[in-house]
């Protein structure tokens, strides 16, 4: 595909197209910003016949089948966020002991300050904690060729790599050249005894091939054309990924007096060049989002390499671990680098956080949180029960007025967490409030296990039919799939009788017979299931 070269091409635009020209042929992943839009823009650039786009349940299976599709010599991409890098790391943890066959990428978005996510967390720490490399586009107009090169990396040591952004750069634009074209795989699943299996006889022999290609990637790293020098002086900055953008936009025409580098090669850290470089220098300003992930290891190097040098960064506070990276933190940052230095940072505009936006009026959610609440005041008032929420657009019912939440932590906990109060606290009545994508994802695991314990708990699923928060995306109990087709599905009610237990299905434009069945569920001494069905006009 040719790119408009006189066009402006968003952040999670190019690193789609970079997937596109790498030949990928099956994506995919779970939803969640800002990594969301890398999907979507394949979707809408690729045939069904050309590529195989579908979300996943959640992140554990997404990572399984992507590395399935690599086994059998595909080129695969995953798309997740921060949080859904937390499930996914259970398969990853053990696949990168035998490494991939076709081209494996994880395209891992994170979000600094929080936007669209209940932590705020730095995934980056996972791919050591799985042993997989990861490198980060220092800018929009690098990204779509580093995405290639990633496919270049992984399909040539046999290992999969991470791509790291975050929300900057997905929504930032820049012209960007047309990437360079992967030739076409011609892998097959390779027939050899006990190559893809894993087992505690193998674990050290794997161990030791999984760190062999962890020194291949860092030689490889040391050649890479990402990592960006410019400038001179005994003052460094180091960059990594889109904080190079940014501290470019921060210094405008005052980067004289500064030598930068803008480092894509997060891990491994291409250890020789580095130290080549903190060798011209006496004093170090290390800019990065989330923790101190690469300013740890520049650390670790300057001291085995006894280098007499100065780093400043998130570890010694002069670079705020928390919040997303800003300019005024960069020019803070530079002032403490080169006393004198002076900026005014420029106030930017933010889009309203999804869970600040009130619920739509037409929502269906909207008539049953009303009948709940109202439902509660009939059995005692709103003290006398425990309500949890998750993840999904149910989270804007905790705004004023209606403020429903007593507990809510991450997608898919809430009957998990609702389990264990409804156990243990007999003050309340508990009321789990669980979306539809949400129960694929994980609620389903725990259904079983509350039919079996039979607890007093109120368990409500709302089923919209789509994943709304995040754009409407479809999920595993979706009537129609990525592209718009009526499908077959995983009907919501059926999965639930299978786990044991009848739930009673109500429809938000009855509150009467809504209203009856909140009122039985909480005189009841069990477990009751209420699914409410109500197409979200938005996106069904």
């Amino acid at each position: 595909m040719s790119i408009d070269q006189d066009a402006d091409v968003r952040g999670d635009q190019a690193l789609a197209l970079g997937a596109l020209a790498a030949g990928v042929s099956v994506v995919t992943g779970y939803p969640g910003a800002p990594a969301t839009g890398v999907f979507d823009h394949l979707l809408a650039i690729t045939e069904p016949e050309q590529v195989h786009v579908q979300w996943a349940p959640n992140e554990k299976v997404a990572m399984e089948i992507a590395f399935g599709a690599s086994l059998a010599g595909s080129r695969a991409l995953v798309v997740l966020k921060s949080v859904g890098m937390n499930i996914a790391l259970d398969p990853l943890a053990t696949m990168s002991l035998s490494g991939c066959h076709g081209g494996l990428v994880i395209l891992l978005g994170d979000d600094p300050g929080g936007w669209a996510s209940s932590n705020e967390q730095d995934s980056r720490w996972a791919a050591r904690v799985a042993e997989v490399p990861l490198v980060e586009p220092t800018s929009v107009e690098q990204a779509a060729s580093l995405m290639v090169q990633a496919y270049a990396w992984s399909e040539s040591l046999g290992t999969p790599v991470i791509v790291h952004v975050t929300r900057a750069l997905s929504l930032a634009k820049g012209r960007i050249p047309d990437p360079w074209q992967l030739p076409r795989p011609r892998k097959r699943f390779l027939r050899k005894r006990n190559r893809w299996v894993v087992l505690p006889a193998l674990v050290v022999r794997r161990h030791h091939s999984m760190h062999r290609r962890l020194r291949q990637m860092e030689k490889m790293l040391e050649a890479t054309p990402y990592d960006v020098n410019t400038g001179q002086g005994l003052l460094g900055v180091v960059a990594v990924g889109y904080a190079h953008t940014k501290l470019l936009q921060t210094l405008g025409d005052q980067a004289s007096g500064f030598r930068i580098l803008g480092l894509s090669s997060s891990w491994p850290l291409p250890e020789h060049n580095m130290t080549l470089w903190l060798r011209r220098i006496r004093h170090l300003l290390v800019l990065e989002e989330g923790g101190p992930f690469v300013e740890q290891q520049i650390r670790a190097l300057a001291h085995r390499a006894k280098l007499k040098l100065e780093i400043l960064g998130k570890e010694d506070r002069v670079i705020p671990q928390e919040g997303e990276l800003t300019q005024a933190n960069i020019a803070k940052g530079l002032s403490k680098l080169k006393p004198g230095y002076q900026y005014e940072a420029k106030s930017a505009d933010e889009q309203a956080m999804p869970s600040k936006v009130p619920l739509c009026d037409d929502c269906p959610y909207r008539p049953t949180f009303e009948a709940l609440l109202q439902a509660m005041e009939r059995h005692g008032g709103r003290q006398h029960h425990v309500v949890i929420g998750e993840t999904g657009c149910m989270i804007r019912a905790n705004l004023a007025p209606m403020e429903l939440f007593d507990v809510k932590y991450s997608l898919g906990s809430g009957l998990g967490l609702g389990l264990g109060l409804a156990l243990r606290d007999t003050r309340h009545h508990v009321i789990a409030l669980l979306g539809d994508s949400s129960f694929f994802h994980s609620d389903i695991n725990a259904m079983p296990y509350a039919v079996q314990l039979d607890p007093p708990l109120t368990v409500i699923v709302l089923d919209n039919d789509t994943t709304a928060l995040t754009g409407g995306q479809p999920h595993t109990g979706s009537t129609t799939d990525e592209r718009g087709r009526r499908r077959k599905h995983a009907a919501l009610v059926r999965v639930i009788r299978g786990c044991g237990i009848k739930p009673q299905l109500c429809t938000p434009d009855d509150t009467q017979a809504m209203g009856v069945a909140f009122d039985e569920a909480f005189e009841a001494e069990g477990l009751r299931v209420i699914v409410v069905r109500g197409p979200c006009p938005r996106y069904t």
